[in-house]
């Protein structure tokens, strides 16, 4: 029974003849240096991000990620925890056929496991507790001194685990500073992957 205290909202319907566009993708606020660093983070807890199943066909892979315009998936199993990833560098062109050659099956034969890139254990990341007073100028800084484009944002359950709550890259942080980001090179290993999620 709905609370008698709400009222409905005004409400009409869409215009005959008059179009309706999708909406195009957010890039952020325009940040500086002095910026909270919060201000750039992907933040996983309000935007999840799009995860596939281990054993899930790589057509289906490659259908999701044109259907959410995204350039790669998480993989995880029925406990949430993180096995890997599959990008589109992974699941298409000559390494899914290089990959099935190699198995002795079809193309159209593929999981995602057959072709994910596994986790791996010595992820750079970053303690959700730590950012708090931080600043944007502190992002580029540990990214710099890591060497690397992006870096992972965890925080601890009640049990201790790390919990992938989200993450920094250097493209989105560039673009909401006003700048060009450069395209990545292809990456090859989990790690090079991880360093190029946001772009």
């Amino acid at each position: 029974m709905p609370d008698s205290h709400f009222k409905p909202l005004l409400w009409t319907k869409l215009r005959r003849g008059v179009p309706c566009y999708l909406p195009k993708a957010a890039v952020g606020a325009r940040v500086d240096a002095h910026s909270p660093a919060l201000a750039v983070m992907t933040d996983f807890r309000r935007f999840a991000p799009v995860t596939i199943a281990r054993d899930a066909a790589l057509d289906e892979a490659n259908r999701l990620m044109t259907l959410c315009n995204v350039h790669y998936l998480l993989v995880g199993d029925e406990q949430r925890q993180l096995l890997g990833i599959v990008t589109e560098a992974s699941s298409k062109g000559h390494r899914p056929l290089a990959t099935a050659h190699a198995m002795g099956i079809r193309p159209r034969e593929l999981v995602v496991g057959n072709v994910m890139i596994n986790k791996h254990d010595d992820a750079e990341v970053v303690h959700l507790k730590d950012l708090a007073e931080a600043k944007v100028g502190h992002v580029l800084a540990t990214l710099k001194e890591l060497g690397t484009s992006s870096c992972l944002v965890v925080e601890h359950d009640e049990s201790d685990n790390h919990v992938l709550c989200g993450a920094f890259f250097l493209a989105q942080i560039e673009r909401q500073m006003g700048g060009a980001s450069q395209p990545d090179e292809v990456a090859h290993t989990f790690s090079q992957v991880v360093n190029s999620l946001g772009r």
